[in-house]
């Protein structure tokens, strides 16, 4: 699996496809207030889309009978596919509300060609365009689904507002539709997800049954330990430990930054080396990421938040949706990576016991304790992309010949692609492959150079025996 920017997505010329809805059924609003997560996003909107996107390979030119059926099998899948948005009209009122389209079973997809992009920045520039305008979560379908196709080999896109997926749903995009299209392209019979997919799970259930968590009490623990944190953080939310040189209120172009640290080898010694040390390998790039800012800062101490997957029942492996939380995280910079690694294990267990509470709880509950002085906040995200659906493989050896004991053959090529926006602080997400240990950034332009230089120090730091 390979994760990038839309700027540095390796885009081959080719005629665009989009399949769009000719049918649509009358929606109608549930009385179910979006996650946490979704609030936040949705009134944090400044009228851009925040997309996520997955791409894969398939042998030859699109068969796009084949590949309608399949993205009109997989919307009707996942409840998630088929939720727009809609704010409130009460006075005062800032939540948003879900919008169902009723029996997205009937949904119809109708194919027109966009156009035939001549060059690899034509490419980026169309799919940028498309991707904008279709994932739009106050609108239906807040997605996009096309491919480009060429006579040798075609690739499979599809978009969608973060409101509606995490990076983990990608994989299961990236999985499920590339099993669906090639079923449909071999088959004598017309194919149903139901014999060839896992069970999805409801995102919706999901929403509902964190909607009837109750707020926690003042003198709850979580509620105790997230204002100690926030308070060592100056009464504002985590921040990059480095001048970025961007007044605190400004926005700027964002910058990116796609690169690999640990090649195959290199990252199979990385993770025998933090298990022989008694440390897991995502503790070793949190004390990575502490000791590169004390090294340029002088300061012991770096704040900053991880997401954590929230997929804690068998039965949302294969849910489509947003299933995150976030948790806090100090990172204490001891004698070297293993020491200071050992630490963050600790913390590690009271961090994600903080992360059962919601992000808009904890505002509530701390209201004018926390005045944040950025949009962003200062994240460091760990994925090993082996245990999500699909698992990953060996980027060389890709192909649409299965592996002994895979149910299914590997998707070719995946990718996962963010969009380019504005930013004034910075987050890492860092991917464990079968290609060994990358890591995608995102950061306000201004600073580039502060950044790479940052990136220099954990590279150097995590490649230390």
């Amino acid at each position: 699996m390979h994760i990038t920017f839309l700027d540095r997505f390796e885009a081959r010329p080719g005629r665009i496809l989009q399949w769009t809805p000719s049918k649509i059924s009358t929606g109608s609003t549930y009385p179910v207030p979006p996650t946490s997560n979704q609030q936040l996003h949705l009134a944090g909107r400044r009228g851009d889309t925040t997309w996520l996107a997955a791409t894969f390979d398939v042998p030859g030119p699109i068969d796009t009978d084949a590949l309608k059926a399949s993205f009109e099998e997989w919307t009707s899948r996942h409840d998630a596919l088929s939720c727009s948005f809609s704010q409130a009209e009460e006075p005062g009122e800032s939540s948003a509300l879900f919008v169902d389209v009723a029996d997205v079973a009937d949904l119809r997809l109708r194919e027109e060609t966009v156009a035939d992009a001549r060059t690899p920045e034509q490419v980026r520039e169309l799919l940028g365009e498309r991707l904008d305008r279709w994932c739009n979560p106050f609108a239906f379908p807040a997605y996009f689904l096309g491919a480009i196709t060429r006579e040798d080999q075609s690739t499979v896109i599809c978009g969608f507002d973060h409101a509606i997926c995490d990076g983990w749903s990608m994989s299961i995009a990236i999985t499920e539709i590339s099993t669906l299209y090639r079923q449909y392209t071999r088959a004598d019979r017309v194919p149903t997800a139901s014999d060839l997919l896992p069970e999805p799970g409801s995102f919706l259930n999901y929403c509902f049954r964190e909607s009837a968590t109750a707020d926690p009490e003042p003198g709850d623990h979580r509620i105790a330990g997230w204002r100690s944190f926030l308070r060592s953080c100056g009464g504002d939310t985590p921040h990059f430990p480095v001048d970025l040189e961007l007044p605190a209120g400004t926005m700027s172009p964002q910058g990116t930054d796609t690169r690999m640290l640990l090649d195959p080898g290199e990252a199979e010694l990385f993770d025998q080396n933090c298990a022989d040390h008694r440390h897991s390998s995502f503790g070793a790039i949190l004390a990575s990421i502490g000791l590169a800012a004390t090294q340029l800062t002088g300061k012991r101490d770096t704040h900053l938040l991880f997401p954590v997957h929230t997929r804690r029942e068998p039965r949302h492996n294969h849910t489509f949706g947003w299933l995150v939380a976030n948790a806090p995280m100090t990172v204490t910079s001891m004698d070297n990576l293993h020491s200071t690694a050992r630490a963050v294990n600790l913390a590690f267990h009271e961090s994600l016991s903080l992360s059962s509470v919601s992000s808009r709880q904890v505002l509530r509950s701390l209201g004018p304790e926390v005045s944040p002085t950025r949009r962003d906040i200062f994240s460091v995200s760990y994925a090993d992309y082996r245990t999500m659906p699909g698992g990953s493989r060996p980027r060389k050896s890709q192909s649409c010949e299965s592996r002994p004991g895979d149910s299914q053959p590997a998707p070719i090529n995946p990718q996962q692609l963010s969009r380019v926006s504005s930013a004034d602080d910075v987050q890492f997400w860092f991917s464990r492959t079968h290609d060994g240990l990358a890591v995608r950034t995102r950061f306000p332009a201004p600073g580039a150079r502060t950044v790479h230089t940052f990136l220099e120090r954990v590279s150097e730091i995590l490649s230390t025996p």
